[in-house]
């Protein structure tokens, strides 16, 4: 029987409509999202244990109200060590876990809290029975688990900016604070007590704005190596700003967890004298004043960074 195509000379054989090629899909970002994680959290580490040793080593020198003084001083640079040294031991923790959601945050906040039942032990152990030594203990547990808990947070990229920024930041402060009295004299320091008042205010505020830029370009900086080495989506301007402010936002917890669980230590410091209690305030301002400069001037110099970034409009 003759096909139809012979039937019909003027007909056309169809053809197969070819299967359509999708093009390829982009590989997926990659999940690591912290890189550097493991060497943080033992920089944290480290960076805890230092202030802790120095003000175990203050402390011990004095006896009585000198005491208290002192761990009135200290404690504010330990609460502080002990939120950055958390957040990172819980985000190393978090970024060796591949899964994610409520199992990631349980497991950095199960790292903070042992992390700071340590550092409690080592306090109590340190400095033996006693109400300071128990406070101390008890704040510092604290801001260790806080900081654990922040660092169970999604955007694992952002916090381990922050950790960065906040261990150069400690860095930085210290080597700056060697200085203070040059930048005290380069400010027309005289001999008169006002004169010396407001060369160390114009000192303070030097290197606390040191300390923000600084924060500021870590953060950006960190940021941009963790797209390019992992993989990383691009983040948008608000991640760069909160990396930025994460310094100065972690000094502002410090100081809160100070001023509400460590409040005995610093009301029994104030009461030793009414100069004691004069200076104890004056430090209280200084160092809200440092926080909100480092968080304002870090958040600003990595959102600057980051638009400088950007390609330019033709």
């Amino acid at each position: 029987m003759p096909s139809s195509h012979a039937a019909y000379p003027g007909a056309v054989r169809a053809e197969p409509s070819p299967t359509p090629v999708r093009p390829a899909s982009p590989p997926a970002p990659s999940e690591e999202a912290a890189p550097g994680a493991p060497v943080l959290a033992v920089l944290a580490l480290v960076w805890l244990a230092a202030m802790m040793w120095s003000a175990h080593r203050v402390i011990v020198s004095g006896e009585g109200t000198l005491a208290i003084t002192s761990a009135a001083l200290a404690l504010p640079s330990v609460i502080s060590a002990g939120i950055v040294a958390g957040a990172g031991v819980s985000l190393a923790v978090a970024h060796l876990l591949r899964r994610g959601g409520t199992v990631r945050f349980v497991a950095a906040l199960g790292a903070g809290l042992l992390t700071g039942l340590g550092a409690a032990l080592a306090v109590v152990s340190s400095y033996g029975g006693g109400e300071a030594s128990a406070i101390l203990a008890g704040t510092v547990a604290a801001a260790i688990t806080v900081g654990g808990a922040v660092a169970g947070v999604r955007a694992r990229s952002v916090v381990g900016a922050v950790v960065t920024a906040g261990l150069v930041v400690f860095a930085v402060g210290l080597v700056l604070d060697n200085f203070k009295d040059n930048l005290i004299s380069l400010y027309g320091a005289g001999d008169d007590a006002s004169s010396r008042l407001s060369a160390a205010g114009w000192a303070a505020l030097t290197i606390a704005v040191i300390s923000g830029v600084v924060a500021g370009l870590v953060a950006y900086f960190y940021l941009r190596w963790t797209r390019r080495r992992a993989g990383a989506q691009a983040l948008r301007w608000p991640a760069y700003a909160i990396a930025g402010a994460g310094p100065g936002l972690a000094l502002m917890v410090a100081e809160v967890i100070v001023r509400t669980l460590g409040s005995r230590v610093l009301s029994l410091a104030g009461e030793v004298s009414e100069a004691d209690g004069t200076v104890q305030r004056m430090l209280d301002e200084s160092r809200v004043n440092y926080a909100l400069v480092v968080l304002f001037v870090g958040a600003i110099s990595a959102i600057v960074a980051f638009g400088r970034s950007l390609p330019s409009a033709k």
